[in-house]
């Protein structure tokens, strides 16, 4: 189904290409494309890579990088965006590397219209939104196979003991990890509104933040909010707030956590800042928080909390990560694009 407009970066040095291009999508009489465009691939990367962009196309013979190259290069710079490749011709070989590569779709140049071409686009969007779903699943399907299993063995060994003992810690154990087993499925539905996300919206920042702070009202940790903002999200970025302060109460063993609402580095963007004077996260373990399943520390639990705001802010076109605070502790910092983005 074409949506009613998709916003596009197309990035193509030829004068003549590029223009003929915008000027179909200008008179594209079925949805509207607003498109932005870059004549080398470093300069459409630096676009790609605000965030405004749902989707891209791109030309291989760019004057500062070409063929398989530039794609290469645009997938390991922009992951999250669907990108559809112009060709000169239907060279079968390159374009199943270029899948290979990440590429959603390739259309061969002028065998489109502008009939055609938003559906081509969209057609990239469907299949990059279907693939981010079968990734996920793989991982909800990996992480519940693991843990409920591993869950399930200690109920059955604890009662089989306890039976033998009549010692009711062996009870104590089976209760825990029926509560970690009911927690893990209970992380699903968050799991749900990353494979299945509602229409972006403008949402409140500090209502959303004041609603997940209260929710934790009873942890003894002191939370101090300040600013304001406006962004484009849905209702998962509930889960994204929540996720990162439950982290903050379980590893950090701090009593006050700041969290502050600002503009961002770009007039489009807000980027909030949530700070800890904990005990920190070491060097070799920040690039790790964000996989799936990874726990760190004994308080670690299903391993999908951060996992599910990475995911949920690469939808979003944001940017979630890790810095040390001064002078100890943790600062999250999670940009999203505002209201005044276009």
């Amino acid at each position: 189904m074409i949506r009613s407009s998709i916003n596009v970066l197309v990035i193509i040095s030829d004068n003549e290409r590029r223009e003929r291009i915008l000027d179909l999508m200008a008179r594209s009489p079925m949805v509207r494309l607003e498109a932005r465009s870059a004549c080398t691939l470093e300069e459409g990367m630096a676009m790609a890579s605000s965030g405004i962009f749902e989707t891209a196309l791109l030309d291989l013979e760019l004057p500062d990088c070409q063929g398989l190259e530039a794609l290469a290069r645009f997938k390991d710079r922009v992951p999250r965006i669907p990108l559809t490749v112009l060709t000169d011709g239907a060279d079968r070989a390159r374009m199943e590397k270029a899948i290979q590569l990440g590429v959603q779709n390739h259309i061969v140049m002028w065998h489109f219209d502008e009939v055609s071409l938003p559906s081509f686009l969209e057609c990239a969007m469907e299949r990059k939104v279907v693939e981010e779903m079968n990734k996920t699943l793989k991982v909800v399907n990996s992480i519940l196979r693991h843990d409920v299993l591993n869950n399930l063995t200690v109920i059955g060994g604890s009662i089989e003991i306890f039976r033998m003992k009549k010692d009711e810690k062996f009870l104590a154990s089976a209760t825990n990890a029926v509560d970690r087993s009911v927690e893990l499925i209970k992380k699903m539905r968050e799991v749900e509104m990353v494979i299945s996300p509602k229409e972006m919206k403008l949402m409140d920042l500090r209502q959303v933040i004041d609603e997940v702070v209260r929710k934790h009202a009873a942890s003894k940790t002191r939370f101090e909010v300040d600013g304001q903002g406006m962004v484009l999200a849905d209702d998962a970025l509930v889960s994204v707030f929540d996720n990162i302060l439950n982290n903050a109460i379980l590893h950090s063993g701090s009593e006050v956590v700041r969290i502050a609402i600002s503009k961002g580095r770009d007039e489009d963007q807000c980027e909030v800042r949530i700070s800890d004077q904990g005990v920190g996260i070491p060097n070799d373990v920040k690039p790790k928080i964000w996989q799936e399943g990874y726990k760190y520390g004994k308080s670690g639990q299903s391993g999908l909390g951060l996992f599910i705001v990475k995911k949920v802010m690469e939808r979003y076109g944001g940017l979630a990560y890790v810095e040390d605070n001064q002078p100890k502790g943790t600062t999250f910092v999670l940009r999203l694009r505002c209201e005044h983005g276009p």
